[in-house]
């Protein structure tokens, strides 16, 4: 659970704990941080060789201590659950230790729920329903150097619509064509901070796609509002050749020559609380522009999803849930090690 617009969101993602269930409202807040202000530092992505500039971890003051905020750190955290003290879930984790085996990753990992829906990219007509979770882990391979070990699933729902008697169910069909939730059963992500720099990139090490070594080489942004307060941004842009299927005997089954690829850009908006407030969890913000099959196959639709973190699978919403349990029982904790991820992608 891989626009162009530099902006970054703030979303909201609104709690209902009744029942162990989530519901999330979407809106669009000023920013406040407490009445407090300070010079936002913001550390911008990079394409290639071109560099821009790049935030250093920034020393704040609170209650007369001064604390280090490394956006590194507090990426690892936020994103997995790694490190220490608040955030961290559910083995604490000390970036500056990693001698311990039993001390350089969290188990259970966490969870990243929401919706959204998938829209035709101009019109802003509304195709489908869109919601889901994404489940995963961190493993602190060095100070500088964070591996992600994750799955997501998402499902279609139908539009709501009082003329549509299946209005809110799962999409099982489009136009004829099966409709099928997307699954990523494994994802390896490597993290790597820059000792000079500062600056945090990330690689795809493995996934559904072969993306190793196929994305151009982006920084993760981050930026302060206040002194309590972080926006980061992870920038994610697609464009790899699509094979071409073979028939029995070898050949290309198209006989077209003109290459087909797979193109799309997406950007992931997080905001979060530096102090790691239970009450105020980490949100999330995706927007993807790509083809999306079956409803499309030109780029010409816009995924849009909002939701937050939450610390275990009881507290996903109770139809996840229930479908998990039946259908997809490995998705209740992210996989096991990086053996898994090789199990079934036969990574080398």
């Amino acid at each position: 659970m891989h626009i162009r617009s530099i902006a970054l969101y703030t979303v909201v993602a609104l709690l209902s704990r009744s029942n162990n269930t989530v519901a999330f409202t979407s809106l669009t807040t000023a920013t406040t941080v407490n009445g407090k202000s300070s010079k936002p530092t913001s550390q911008s992505y990079k394409n290639g060789e071109e560099v821009l500039p790049v935030a250093q971890p920034t020393d704040t003051s609170n209650d007369g201590s001064e604390e280090q905020h490394d956006p590194f750190a507090i990426w690892s955290k936020m994103r997995l659950g790694l490190g220490s003290g608040p955030g961290s879930h559910p083995a604490s984790v000390n970036l500056n230790d990693i001698n311990s085996a039993t001390n350089n990753t969290n188990t259970g990992g966490v969870f990243w729920v929401g919706s959204g829906a998938l829209y035709h990219a101009y019109s802003g007509k509304i195709i489908a329903l869109f919601e889901g979770f994404d489940i995963g882990k961190g493993v602190q391979l060095s100070p500088n150097h964070v591996r992600q070990l994750s799955r997501k699933i998402f499902w279609f729902k139908h539009p709501i619509s009082k003329d549509n008697p299946q209005s809110g169910q799962i999409m099982k069909e489009y136009e004829g064509k099966e409709v099928k939730p997307i699954v990523y059963d494994c994802q390896m992500i490597d993290y790597h901070k820059d000792v000079e720099s500062g600056s945090i990139t990330y690689s795809v090490e493995a996934s559904l796609r072969n993306l190793k070594h196929q994305l151009p080489k982006m920084e993760i942004a981050t930026q302060l509002v206040g002194s309590e307060q972080m926006m980061i941004q992870v920038p994610v842009f697609v464009d790899i050749p699509i094979p071409s299927p073979k028939s029995n005997d070898g050949n290309d089954v198209d006989n077209n020559d003109e290459e087909k690829r797979y193109q799309a850009w997406e950007f992931y908006d997080y905001n979060l609380d530096l102090s790691f407030n239970p009450s105020k969890p980490p949100t999330a913000a995706w927007c993807r522009q790509g083809a999306v099959p079956p409803f499309n196959m030109n780029s010409n639709a816009v995924l849009r999803f909002s939701g937050c973190r939450v610390d275990s699978f009881e507290e996903l919403p109770v139809g996840m849930r229930e479908i998990v349990e039946k259908e997809y029982p490995h998705f209740a904790s992210p996989p096991r090690d990086e053996k898994e991820v090789e199990e079934w992608y036969g990574v080398e």
